[in-house]
């Protein structure tokens, strides 16, 4: 044998490198290729047992007892890995470029010390194998339909800090399997099924599955960037994917199932703008897709499922930008309360602000307490849909001040400003105590130029946090009509609350409550309202402020089944818009301020209740007129002049043994007498609410009249 290998050589040592471009030494499962070009000699060592290769940049020796053969091939690109079992075979053209390759049965290790990026083909299958990788350079790791299981550790693990393209080859199936145990190498991390110590770039249109049943699924101490593939990660004993500087998603289809986070991209950001990503997580106090730094998404889709009590979503540390996509996220998870402190599970969380601008976002939460959108500093909503139903029932707990206090599920919440300029907002909660909107700072819906849209729907009810719950007038306990004084403390629902300031410039707002202490609007502080469409069906007051509410614009309807339509526990001022309130029985009102200053300059006021707050006389420009009658639902109530003209055509909302009629207009005029008709019929115009315009009433019943006076701005019609 040694003879013809003798024989062979020499002659071909003299070829062109143009004729053949390398030469493979076969030895083993092993073929390493030389460049031919690159070859100066071949000699023997004085026993003829060795073969000792020289050239430029070669020094190589092999026993001749090892070598099957040698043959010449043209110029191969890639480092071809075949695995079948314990009979893995390697193909590597680059050995005389730096590139060696060791194999132990399934285990193949390959230290690059080449000065090119260099590709390496994985395919075939292993039950007990490896890839492990050392370079000095940048690679491209291409996996052709490979089945990899490791009973030692990781399947791939990739030991250099350069950047590495995974190529997933199109229509083939790529599987990954760690064991529960690692066989760790001193000095070397290791930390999932698929682990790289520098960036991994995935590419390609096939499909890789991973198994990690150890720690993360597919790991990276540098970045990930997912631009296309199928990546599918079966299970994770702790993250599914698990960077410590970033991750980016621009493409592909991603779902993880896993025992800790889906997604965490460690100290930097989260980027997607593209791909589709399908997280599934049932462990308490987890993360869907979490970074310390800021999250964004432009475009792509998520789905993701929460079971865990106190887990998170999409969960950032910074500001979290959601401009494009679709996210759909459905929680069951609850709270947990820990030394005085309650933990929620909310589908998307900032430690800072949340900027929508464009997402489409579903949310479903069924678990107690549970949030949707919840920051820690400001949420600004410009435009997108956004969807948000929580069905979990408040509870009561003892705070860190050893305090008897509540918490309760809520729609979008932030400590900081809530600013809806734009969009479409739906809120839904049927939880007891359920909130839609709360800000924990000023509160800004619409602008001059934006109209979002609002609809905040609750329909639980309130629960006893502490003191005496006798009785159930809602002054100051937050109940109903009727009954004795209530000093208790309750968690209440709310359509939209602020405790600071709330502003409304623009846009509708539709509002629902249906349970004692369900308001619809509230600031524990001044609301103005500039404009916009404002409809509002609530048990409790439609609209509510502690300080002052200021209306300049815009068209409201209140009607409130067990309270005041509008009332503040301050000041009132109406300088325009058009007003339609309706409060329940006495001593509820249309509209209320406690005695306090209530100020009419402009706008259209129709208030009825069992009673009413009257403008102060003396701070008005404009005119109104209280009125005292029976009424029935549907009842033509309308206000004519000596002339013939009607100031006011309308439809009583609803039966009333004694009603208060509060209306101002700036139709009303001092030294013109006006009559008060009760029934007949409405004919034209438009309806806002049963407040018509444009309309002619006629037939019905002479009640009262009143005949306003420069001395008295507020008339009573007798």
């Amino acid at each position: 044998m040694r003879k013809s290998i003798y024989t062979l050589i020499l002659p071909l040592l003299s070829l062109s490198a143009t004729a053949q471009d390398l030469i493979f030494i076969n030895s083993g499962n092993i073929s390493s290729g030389y460049e031919i070009s690159k070859f100066d000699s071949l000699a023997f060592d004085n026993g003829l047992t060795k073969g000792l290769f020289y050239g430029s940049g070669i020094k190589q020796e092999y026993l001749l007892v090892d070598i099957e053969s040698i043959t010449f091939e043209e110029n191969k690109t890639a480092v071809s890995i075949i695995y079948d079992n314990n009979s893995t075979k390697v193909i590597n053209p680059f050995a005389g470029n730096g590139v060696s390759v060791e194999i132990n049965k399934g285990d193949v290790i390959v230290n690059s010390e080449s000065s090119d990026e260099i590709e390496y083909v994985l395919s075939g299958t292993t039950t007990d194998g490896s890839f492990k990788l050392y370079s000095s350079k940048k690679y491209i790791l291409n996996l052709n339909g490979v089945s990899i299981e490791n009973k030692k550790g990781a399947p791939i693990n990739i030991q250099t800090g350069k950047k590495g393209t995974i190529v997933l080859s199109d229509k083939t199936i790529n599987n990954l399997i760690d064991s529960k145990e690692y066989v760790t190498v001193e000095d070397e991390d290791m930390k999932g099924t698929f682990f790289s110590e520098g960036q991994l770039i995935f590419q390609g249109e096939g499909t890789l599955n991973i198994e990690g049943n150890n720690r993360h699924a597919l790991c990276s101490d540098d970045y990930i960037k997912i631009e296309s593939g199928n990546i599918n990660i079966t299970k994770a004993v702790t993250d599914g994917i698990h960077a410590n500087d970033y991750v980016e998603i621009e493409g592909g289809n991603i779902n993880i199932t896993a025992s800790s986070d889906g997604i965490d991209a460690g100290d930097g950001y989260y980027d997607q703008t593209g791909g589709n990503v399908t997280i599934n997580v049932a462990t308490a106090d987890v993360k869907g897709i979490k970074c310390d730094s800021i999250m964004s998404v432009s475009d792509g889709s998520i789905n993701m499922t929460l079971t865990g009590s106190q887990s998170k979503g999409l969960k950032s540390n910074r500001n979290m930008k959601l401009s494009g996509g679709d996210i759909n996220i459905k929680c069951t998870g609850g709270v947990v309360v820990t030394s005085g402190d309650p933990s929620y599970c909310a589908a998307i969380k900032s430690d800072e602000n949340i900027e929508l601008s464009g997402a489409n976002i579903i949310i479903n939460h069924t678990g107690v307490a549970g949030k949707g959108i919840s920051a820690d500093g400001n949420i600004n909503i410009y435009s997108g849909i956004i969807d948000v139903t929580t069905t979990g029932n408040g509870s009561t707990y003892t705070n860190a001040s050893n305090t008897a206090d509540s918490y309760s599920a809520t729609c979008i919440k932030s400590d900081g400003e809530i600013n809806i300029l734009g969009g479409n907002v739906t809120t839904f909660s049927s939880g007891s105590a359920g909130k839609g909107i709360v800000s924990g700072g000023n509160m800004v819906l619409g602008s001059s130029t934006t109209n979002p849209t609002v609809k905040s729907t609750t329909t639980g009810a309130k629960f006893s946090v502490s003191g005496s719950t006798s009785g159930n007038n809602n002054r100051p306990g937050g109940g109903g009509p009727g009954g004795g004084m209530d000093n208790g403390n309750y968690a209440n629902p709310k359509a939209i609350k602020s405790k600071a300031n709330m502003t409304i410039n623009s846009g509708t707002y539709t509002l629902s409550t249906s349970q004692d202490g369900g308001e619809g609007l509230e600031s524990k502080a001044v609301m103005t309202i500039n404009g916009g469409l404002i409809e509002a069906t609530c048990y409790d007051d439609c609209i509510n402020a502690s300080t002052s509410i200021v209306i300049n614009g815009g068209n409201l309807y209140c009607y409130s089944s067990g309270n005041d339509g509008i009332d503040s526990n301050g000041t009132i001022t109406i300088t325009g818009g058009v007003i339609v309130t309706s409060g329940t029985t006495a001593p509820e009102e249309g509209i209320d301020c406690d005695n306090n200053t209530f100020k009419i300059t402009g706008g259209i006021l129709i208030a009825t209740g069992g009673a009413t707050s009257s403008p102060t006389s003396s701070v008005c420009t404009q005119y109104s007129v209280k009125y005292v009658s029976s009424a029935s639902a549907n009842q033509v109530l309308y206000i004519r002049d000596d002339a013939g003209t009607d100031i006011l055509t309308y439809k009583l909302p609803r039966t009333y043994n004694s009603m208060t009629l509060l209306f101002s207009s700036p139709l009303i005029k001092a030294g013109t007498k006006y009559t008060i008709y009760k029934g007949g019929t409405i004919s034209g115009g438009t309806s806002f609410h049963n407040y018509y315009t444009g309309a002619s009433a006629s037939g019905g019943t002479s009640s009262k009249t009143f005949t306003p006076t420069t001395s008295n701005k507020v008339s009573t019609a007798n």
